[in-house]
C-alpha cells in the first residue's frame, strides 16, 4: 500500500511538471547589420524591415508568424554582435523598444560615445524571447 502511494505521488510530480515546462517557449533568430534573417529557432520571423538614422540610431522592425507566435512574448532580450570593428564591438548597444507583441518586436541598435559623428549605426544582432 504504501509502495502504492508513492508511485502515485511520483507520477502526479512528474504529471505537473511536464506540463509546466511544457508551456515555455523559446524563440531564437540572429539578423545580420542589413536586416537578412541569418538564422532562427523556429521559424517565428517572417520579415525585418530597416530604417536607419545616420549619426543616431537603426531600427529593426520584425514581423512575427501568428502561427509560430500565438500570444505576446513575456520578455525579450537582445545582444549585438557585430565584430566588424573596434567601435562597433566595443560602442554598439542594441535593445527592445516599446512592448514584445504576437505581431511585431522592434529593436534598435546604436553606437554609443563615439568621438565624432557615429554614421551607420547597424549592427548585428542576437534576439530571444519567451512567453
Amino acid at each position: 500500500m504504501k509502495l502504492i502511494k508513492t508511485i502515485m505521488v511520483c507520477s502526479c510530480t512528474l504529471l505537473i511538471h511536464a506540463n509546466a515546462s511544457a508551456a515555455d517557449a523559446f524563440y531564437t533568430a540572429h539578423i545580420d547589420a542589413s536586416g537578412k534573417i541569418l538564422s532562427q529557432s523556429p521559424k517565428w520571423v517572417t520579415h525585418v524591415t530597416k530604417e536607419a538614422q545616420a549619426d543616431y540610431f537603426s531600427q529593426y522592425k520584425l514581423t512575427l508568424d501568428p502561427k509560430a507566435v500565438k500570444k505576446d512574448p513575456a520578455f525579450c532580450s537582445v545582444s549585438p554582435i557585430d565584430a566588424s570593428n573596434y567601435d562597433r564591438m566595443l560602442h554598439g548597444q542594441a535593445k527592445v523598444i516599446g512592448l514584445p507583441l504576437a505581431r511585431n518586436v522592434t529593436v534598435q541598435t546604436q553606437l554609443v560615445d563615439v568621438r565624432g559623428a557615429s554614421g551607420d549605426n547597424s549592427l548585428e544582432f542576437l534576439i530571444m524571447c519567451t512567453r
